[in-house]
């Protein structure tokens, strides 16, 4: 295996990031705050997105509308967050926000790029800017009131710590993405030239899921941990098969041979 080939497996296994943050909301989906549903729905979305980008990369050989889905995703669930962690004051942006970014995801796979086409340079760009904005408010806000707990003790502050690092190094990679499958390279330059571009995508996009992660572990479990496993796994309902002596458990034969031993007793002391 060349080094093409390693790079290109090393971005095919942290596409499969998302599982990991999925699970850690999977087993607390019950206990779950309301403002932090939506990032659970979008680690779920993403999860699904992962099947959906194997599946349409090796049937339909085309696998970019995928990227217009997964802006959308990323950008009005996380935005939705955002609307209920922030004050007020804060959220005017957040409509207006919301709206340029639906008229231009249309636009672009519509008119500028193709949902077929080509990646979403221009919804990325756009709703990986607004997310940027809130995560630096919303921190901004966090770091105003000192007498909530420090913010490694908040999850919230996880979430806007994993939008900064992916959405930062995303709107650079979708863009220069874009540029080189316009230029008139041949296709194995253009192939590997979308790997190399990829890598720093894929890999802040794990760093990203990973945070997502963390988060979630400071929210309880939906059940405790020894009633987590299915009632035929838990040890205290777990007994060894009975040996049969004779068609009858040893258990038994022990009893009846104390039984025996008193009468044996007795009729020799008559």
């Amino acid at each position: 295996m060349d080094t093409w080939e390693g790079l290109h497996a090393l971005n095919r296994a942290l596409e499969a990031a998302p599982l990991l943050p999925f699970a850690c909301g999977w087993v607390r989906r019950r206990r779950l705050p309301y403002a932090f549903r939506p990032v659970y729905y979008y680690v779920g979305a993403k999860s699904f997105l992962y099947f959906l980008d194997a599946f349409s990369r090796i049937v339909f050989h085309n696998n970019v509308y995928v990227y217009h889905l997964n802006t959308v995703l990323l950008v009005l669930l996380l935005t939705l967050t955002y609307r209920r962690l922030l004050p007020q004051q804060l959220l005017r942006i957040v409509p207006l926000g919301l709206w340029g970014f639906g008229i231009i995801a249309l636009l672009d796979a519509t008119v500028l790029n193709g949902l077929f086409i080509d990646v979403n340079s221009y919804s990325q760009a756009y709703g990986c800017a607004l997310l940027i904005v809130l995560a630096i408010l919303h921190v901004t806000y966090l770091t105003r009131n000192p007498t909530e707990p420090a913010l490694e003790d908040r999850p919230e502050f996880f979430l806007s710590a994993a939008v900064l690092v992916y959405c930062s190094c995303s709107i650079v990679s979708y863009v220069a993405i874009n540029v080189i499958y316009h230029m008139d390279y041949d296709i194995a330059t253009i192939i590997r030239l979308d790997t190399l571009i990829s890598s720093p995508d894929t890999l802040l996009m794990a760093i990203q899921m990973g945070l997502l992660a963390w988060m979630f572990h400071f929210f309880p479990l939906s059940v405790a941990p020894l009633r987590a496993l299915p009632v035929w796994l838990h040890y205290s309902h777990w007994h060894p098969k009975p040996y049969l002596l004779l068609g009858q458990s040893l258990r038994n034969l022990r009893r009846l041979r104390r039984l025996e031993r008193p009468r044996a007793t007795a009729w020799r002391n008559g």
